[in-house]
């Protein structure tokens, strides 16, 4: 099942707000539903948080950067931890931020990770 975003992405490489955690989030401009993508300075895992605080932290989840949106594709242990989704598509709203600083965030939380594509 997949769930469609259209909103502003915000991405930041080292979120200083969040302990220079990277993070990605966006808050889809219709239904005001919220995504995020983070990973901790020291951490390996990557962490996932949809609308209504749900969150799943682990390393099971693939994601393809285009220049018009990200699709994030999560295992079926992640889906159900979350909201029964198994893959998000968040659409670039005009106002976001700019492809390579999404990149660079994106590269941070993946970094010595596999499961990052590029399709730019």
């Amino acid at each position: 099942m997949k769930k469609r975003l259209y909103g502003v992405v915000f991405a930041s490489p080292q979120d200083e707000e969040y302990d220079g955690m990277a993070h990605l989030w966006t808050r889809d401009a219709e239904t005001a539903y919220w995504f995020s993508l983070t990973r901790a300075v020291d951490s390996d895992d990557i962490g996932v948080m949809v609308s209504g605080q749900l969150n799943y932290v682990g390393p099971d989840l693939s994601v393809i950067l285009s220049s018009t949106e990200i699709v994030i594709k999560v295992s079926a242990a992640a889906a159900r931890a979350l909201d029964g989704y198994s893959e998000y598509a968040v659409a670039f709203h005009p106002e976001s931020k700019d492809l390579c600083s999404i990149r660079e965030t994106l590269e941070v939380i993946f970094r010595g990770k596999v499961g990052l594509g590029i399709d730019t």
